[in-house]
């Protein structure tokens, strides 16, 4: 879909307009309820800071109504090689490119899914902006309540990472695979990681920073590619690779049957006696496919209690 651009007095304006069917505020109202650390909400706006490719910058994100479309602000001039990082990595980020109509008419020959699915039209997944941010923060959430989870995300940003200011804010950037790779794991838990968790974010890093560990290969191979190439890492489990496959890459088709929300949530829109096992889930799920994650992540969402 098209971009527009204009110049602002202080710096740049960008407006995105995604594939439709796209509901801002559904796909908002998930974000702002499940992401603690990343973003700013103020005056209905959302700020969070992104690494382009010759720096990071602060983005100001807001819905224009009138034009259907994400309008994205920095407060500094762009050179053309950064607008393209800018438009890529938020049209990916915010799934403007998706186009979920064939997902909504194939999900109406499931009755008690498609009604869920109705209430919540246009809701998109929000992505990461890197697959080093999502597994990181993956990595980081394991075994965790997300309160504390996010904690250490944060503790970890504030730790090693750059920072900006905007309006006398100050805003940390998520850090680069080498800036936690100078770390010591005694940095980290002295900011109440375990030990075994510090290993496993600053090996990996280390790992990604030495070229031991390429992630932007991950694009090219199918999801079981991706999870047998990331299971022998340490500190990555299939729950870890199939959240960087959900919430990292956007991947359409993938079913975390045994994810504990999801049996809850199916075993309530199908009224179910029992919670359903992994495999009565993945026997329901070949109905959803070739949109098994969006059926998921609508689910999920069905838990949120909004």
């Amino acid at each position: 879909m098209a971009s527009v651009r204009s110049s602002e007095e202080s710096g740049e304006r960008m407006l995105l307009r995604p594939q439709q069917p796209y509901s801002y505020e559904e796909t908002i109202r998930r974000l702002v309820s499940f992401e603690k650390t990343a973003y700013r909400s103020e005056g209905g706006k959302l700020y969070r800071t992104l690494r382009l490719s010759k720096r990071p910058v602060v983005v100001e994100l807001e819905w224009e109504e009138e034009k259907s479309a994400l309008a994205a602000t920095v407060d500094t001039e762009l050179d053309d090689r950064e607008r393209m990082d800018l438009e890529r990595i938020l049209r990916r980020m915010f799934s403007l490119d998706v186009n979920l109509a064939p997902f909504y008419e194939s999900i109406k020959m499931e009755p008690r899914l498609a009604q869920v699915v109705e209430e919540r039209k246009g809701l998109h997944f929000v992505l990461d902006p890197t697959l080093y941010e999502c597994l990181i923060k993956t990595i980081i959430g394991q075994q965790l309540n997300m309160a504390f989870a996010a904690k250490l995300v944060d503790r970890l940003i504030h730790l090693a990472g750059e920072r900006l200011e905007r309006a006398g804010e100050v805003l940390a950037v998520f850090p680069t695979p080498e800036q936690v790779a100078r770390l010591r794991y005694e940095d980290l838990q002295a900011l109440q990681f375990n030990r075994r968790k510090a290993e496993y974010v600053i090996d990996l890093s280390r790992r990604i920073a030495e070229g031991k560990l390429n992630l932007d290969e991950l694009h090219r191979l199918e999801d079981q590619e991706v999870v047998g190439r990331l299971l022998p890492l340490r500190g990555i489990g299939r729950w870890t690779a199939e959240c960087l496959l959900l919430f990292g890459m956007g991947r359409p088709n993938l079913l975390p049957a045994a994810d504990i929300g999801l049996r809850n949530a199916v075993r309530r829109v199908y009224e179910l006696d029992a919670q359903p096992t992994e495999k009565e889930v993945r026997q329901m799920g070949e109905a959803w496919s070739p949109w098994r994650s969006y059926a998921t992540f609508y689910l999920w969402d069905t838990l949120s209690g909004q």
